[in-house]
């Protein structure tokens, strides 16, 4: 039985681990000898190359780039790769020449990072073919090696679709006339590298928490051949293979689903690993019995999670990602049904009441407790005497009696109640785009509880964010459950879907369906289970239903808080109402099921949006769901967030080849299509 407390330290300096040790060692002969036939700095070495692909808490995490969140400052990082405008040349960094900020969305463009690693990789390869190092040691280390080539190459193919094998030593600023490996050449290269690590690699029980080893090995595996095997890559409507998807054969979902058995069976008979009783426990416990390979993180390792993605006005965090609304409305009510379903039992006075418990652990919403504040009303839409307004003489005609504070006028206006927001009425004042995100304390009035630890500081110095877990179970439940979807084995799709829901704390109502309608139930289980976790935007796109949710705009709900009565100021200045007089209404302008007899939103401003083509468009959308249609409209949600919205293109199911690396090669690679 393994010592976990004392092995977490191992990983921890193992996982965080920056590229010091890499960028420090020249490959001349004398440090060829000095690291590659010394134990201890061979280790180093390898040590550093599980920094080969960065963790994607970053301060732009991918989901802002889909229909799951929101990150208002992406212009040089999320927006231009939601709306349409990436290009080969915007997606290179800044330190290599071009616009893209150097330490945003670094998970996507990958390709300058990935040849270094690959490179250094190679040479290690090579080297311990001479090394005096004991047989041991080295096969260990190799079979490291040639999982971290194959998880590196997994990740070029799932962006980039074919890329170029690369097996030989180049030097740093070489200039190579490699060419572009079709899809299918790439993934049986890395099943061949796969089939060597695992034969070198130690047992799970036998190696040190945070590096490889069998599990890991079967887990990528899995990983890799659902992503071959999907229709972005495996499409029966363009059956020849090619650099950009490989050729059409059906048996590849038997090879994913036997791929994910391998390391269900690891759990399930085996014992080895479990799902976590809570659905937090895979990123507030180290010791998580659903971990299968996680990225750990040390106090220095940088802003994660917990700094980044809480809110900012209130605990001092960077409110860098925030939720959508069309992230929200697929969390199922408890009953199973959603929201817009007959009979989900759906109260609009109450929207977020009695949803899948997943959604509290991931989102947090308006007036739900947080921290240490009794109700966390970060999200108030409109409070009269809370706002101010230009000094002028129109201003002072429409606000009389109001008090001037400093060059802005205070209004202390009667304000409004539901009746003023009816058909027909004037725009009330307070409404627009820059008004409103005035006083708001968190861009689309969500924000992301998912991966906060709430009894730990949030702080720019230190990081207290403890793992981003690279595999963890619930992902091969559902890669297997859909694998058997396609082979026919509805029977087993239905049995992991129901392992997710029934976690115990959140005990969702067990699915049932078949057909059409089980793989809705599958597709959403994804969604929910995988929030804001670096899933979505592949899935996506592996399935091509990107055209459709990528093209719906990142929304905002807004809760107003409408209150008509008297005002006045306390003894410390404070605006207070007579609660004698007043009259306080709630309004929660949120997604809701389209009705063209009734006012489909407040203001005809929510439809404007400025897209590269300077369009307008309808924010109703019809959604397919256990075989029926509803349309979805979410004209009352604030939809003006940014200076230009999501618009899709078909090009962007693969990333651009950076500019600069295509230039490398003098024409001899091959751009993916529209770029």
């Amino acid at each position: 039985m393994k010592k976990i407390l004392s092995l977490i330290a191992i990983a921890f300096a193992l996982t965080a681990c920056d590229d010091g040790f890499l960028d420090r060692q020249p490959l001349d002969k004398v440090s060829d000898e000095a690291v590659f036939n010394n134990a201890g700095l061979a280790q180093a070495y390898v040590n550093a190359l599980y920094t080969s692909i960065p963790d994607p808490m970053q301060e732009a995490n991918v989901s802002c780039i889909t229909d799951e969140a929101y990150f208002r400052f992406g212009g040089t990082s999320t927006r231009y790769m939601a709306d349409g405008t990436v290009s080969a040349e915007n997606v290179v960094y800044a330190s290599q020449g071009g616009p893209a900020h150097d330490s945003r969305t670094t998970i996507l463009n990958i390709w300058t990072r990935a040849y270094e690693r690959i490179r250094q990789m190679n040479t290690f390869i090579i080297k311990m073919e001479t090394s005096s190092i004991d047989d041991e040691t080295k096969n260990s280390l190799l079979g490291e090696v040639y999982f971290l080539r194959a998880w590196v190459y997994t990740n070029l193919i799932q962006r980039y679709a074919g890329v170029p094998i690369i097996t030989e030593v180049y030097s740093l600023g070489d200039e190579y006339n490699a060419t572009r490996a079709t899809f299918d050449e790439c993934v049986d290269f890395i099943n061949s590298d796969l089939d060597k690590a695992y034969e070198l690699l130690p047992e799970k029980d036998d190696s040190v928490l945070g590096r490889a080893n069998k599990d890991i090995v079967l887990a990528l595996r899995s990983r890799l051949t659902l992503i071959a095997a999907s229709p972005l890559f495996n499409d029966p409507e363009n059956p020849e293979g090619s650099i950009f998807r490989g050729k059409y054969d059906k048996s590849k979902w038997q090879k994913a689903f036997d791929a994910a058995k391998a390391i269900v069976d690891r759990a399930d008979v085996d014992g080895a690993y479990q799902l976590a009783s809570t659905y937090d426990g895979y990123w507030k416990d180290l010791a998580c019995p659903e971990v299968i390979w996680a990225k750990y993180f040390t106090p220095n390792s940088g802003k994660k999670a917990q700094l980044e993605y809480t809110p900012e006005s209130e605990v001092g965090g960077y409110e860098s990602m925030s939720p959508t609304e069309s992230l929200i409305i697929d969390y199922e009510m408890t009953n199973g049904k959603k929201f817009f379903e007959e009979g989900s039992g759906y109260d609009p006075e109450h929207p977020w009441a009695n949803r899948d418990p997943r959604l509290y652990k991931t989102v947090l919403l308006n007036f739900m407790p947080y921290r240490d504040y009794a109700s966390f009303e970060y999200c108030l839409y409109y409070q009269p005497g809370v706002f101010t307004v230009d000094n002028n003489d129109a201003n002072k005609a429409k606000y009389p009696g109001a008090e001037v504070d400093g060059n802005k006028l205070r209004p202390f206006p009667n304000g409004y109640t539901r009746a003023d927001f009816a058909k027909g009425k004037t725009t009330p004042d307070h409404t627009g785009k820059s008004k409103c995100m005035l006083d708001a304390k968190s861009t689309t009035s969500y924000n992301v509880v998912k991966w906060h630890l709430p009894d730990q500081p949030v702080v720019v110095d230190i990081n207290y964010s403890l793992m981003f877990p690279w595999f963890r179970l619930a992902e091969f439940y559902l890669n297997y459950a859909e694998a058997a979807y396609m082979i026919g084995r509805e029977d087993i799709t239905r049995t992991y879907i129901n392992k997710i829901r029934q976690r115990p704390d959140v005990m969702m109502p067990l699915v049932t369906e078949s057909g059409s309608n089980l793989w809705d139930r599958l597709v959403n289980e994804r969604r929910i289970e995988f929030a804001l976790e670096n899933q979505r935007y592949f899935d996506l796109r592996r399935w091509k239903t990107a055209p459709f949710y990528e093209s719906v705009p990142w929304l905002s709900c807004k809760v107003m808080i409408l209150v008509n009565g008297k005002y006045y100021k306390d003894e410390s200045g404070n605006i207070k109402t007579d609660e004698s007089t007043a009259v306080r209404d709630t309004m929660y302008r949120v997604a809701k099921v389209y009705n063209p007899s009734t006012d489909r939103c407040f203001h005809e401003d929510t439809y404007t949006y400025t897209y590269p083509t300077n369009s307008q468009r309808s924010m109703v959308f019809e959604y397919t769901w256990l075989g029926k249609k509803y349309k979805i409209d979410y004209g009352e949600c604030m939809c003006n967030l940014a200076p230009t919205e999501k618009a899709w293109d078909d090009k962007m199911y693969l990333q651009p080849i950076p500019a600069n690396e295509m230039a490398k090669t003098q024409g001899q690679l091959v751009q993916n299509p529209g770029y």
